[in-house]
């Protein structure tokens, strides 16, 4: 229910000085003229939430006050709760603070019925125990009971010498709820800067994202072995294993490759009408392995000729005809060739096998480039650097 004096209260918050709303920041003046807006077409919800927008531009107590008034409009009564608490929290020598105590009081037995049973415990115990952000003070130390509304939370706990540990609760109605944390002893961290080329990057430790490139901060890993990934779309996904020593810390660079676009040039088809065959970090020891298939196919070439040539010279000693002394050097240069190509081509094509391997492992590299075959059976390769 809401009483007269909350109307009247919230009324004189929301009507401020307009000389005031001069001096704002633009982006919080905008968010605040829009929830004011709101609020004055009867849209309460949309309200609070423009205020909130405000209030993460420039926290100011008051406006806790606007929200929960705004949510209790609109009926959501556990928010309401909620930014009353945090206005006399926020604003303890605010005039208005015993009346919107009182109120409190009032809107919780309104929900009491509603309210689930949610306990908390950690390893090692007497942990502090939050609920969404620390700002809202310590519900307290584990093992602990408390009680919210059916919702979505995030449980915090945090004990000194140990990381900060959270976890996701949904609160089912009719369903209380068990919360346990391990807290993980800050003697076993260890710190991971991860520089990406490209931003707006998926990062993953351990198949769980934890942001988007550029990160702002080092990630805080327990040691040992994790696996990383960065995944973006356009893009070949980048996977490797990160060895995290505890106390030691260091930076991971990851140069994302444009490999992903060679398979939608593949399945949309392209200019040239052939599909790519090999793209990235393979294509070189790709070309590698042709370029010594050439090679010996003109080995082969100039095999079979000096094997012509021998006969030519051998059928001309059984019929007892002079040979030419070129004719025997140019068998000799023949037979030499044959030998250089072969030597070349084989060392060519089992170092470009090597080299394909194990590029199929490292890292890929900044860059688009390709091979394919077009329908007539010419060889493309094309790229960008």
């Amino acid at each position: 229910m809401i009483h007269r004096w909350s109307g009247l209260l919230a009324l004189l918050v929301l009507l401020a000085p307009a000389w005031a709303s001069a001096q704002d920041n633009p982006a919080y003046q905008s968010a605040y003229e829009r929830g004011d807006q709101a609020f004055k077409e009867g849209r309460f919800d949309v309200c609070a939430e423009e205020f909130r927008s405000a209030f993460n531009i420039e926290p100011r107590g008051n406006l806790l006050y606007n929200i929960a008034f705004c949510y209790e409009k609109a009926n959501d009564l556990t928010n309401a709760v909620s930014f009353y608490q945090r206005f006399v929290d926020a604003v303890p020598n605010s005039p208005k603070r015993p009346a919107v105590q009182r109120h409190i009081v009032e809107l919780q037995e309104q929900v009491a019925d509603q309210f689930q049973e949610v306990s908390v415990t950690s390893d090692p115990t007497g942990a502090m125990v939050y609920v969404d952000d620390k700002s809202k003070g310590a519900m307290g130390a584990t093992p602990l009971n408390f009680k919210l509304l059916p919702g979505n939370y995030t449980i915090i706990a945090e004990s000194q010498g140990y990381e900060p540990g959270k976890k996701k609760l949904e609160l089912k109605k009719g369903a209380d709820a068990q919360v346990d944390i391990n807290l993980v002893s800050s003697a076993q961290i260890g710190t991971v800067t991860i520089m990406i080329t490209e931003r707006d990057a998926d990062v993953l430790i351990d198949n769980r994202k934890v942001g988007k490139s550029p990160l702002q901060e080092p990630l805080r890993l327990k040691q040992g072995k994790h696996d990383l990934m960065v995944s973006k779309n356009g893009f070949a996904n980048y996977t490797a294993p990160i060895e995290v020593v505890a106390g030691k810390p260091q930076t991971v660079k990851v140069e994302l490759s444009s490999g992903s676009e060679g398979a939608e040039t593949a399945s949309g088809g392209g200019g040239g009408g052939g599909a790519p065959l090999f793209t990235g970090p393979r294509l070189l020891p790709t070309i590698t392995m042709g370029v010594g298939l050439a090679t010996i196919a003109g080995g082969v070439v100039t095999a079979l000729s000096a094997n012509k040539l021998y006969g030519q010279l051998e059928d001309k000693k059984k019929k007892n005809e002079p040979i030419a002394p070129q004719d025997v050097d140019t068998g000799n240069s023949r037979v030499l060739m044959t030998n250089v190509l072969w030597g070349v081509g084989g060392a060519a094509l089992a170092g470009g096998a090597v080299w394909w391997f194990l590029a199929g492992s490292a890292p890929a590299a900044s860059g688009d480039i390709g091979f394919s075959v077009t329908p007539d059976g010419s060889a493309q390769v094309w790229g960008s650097f």
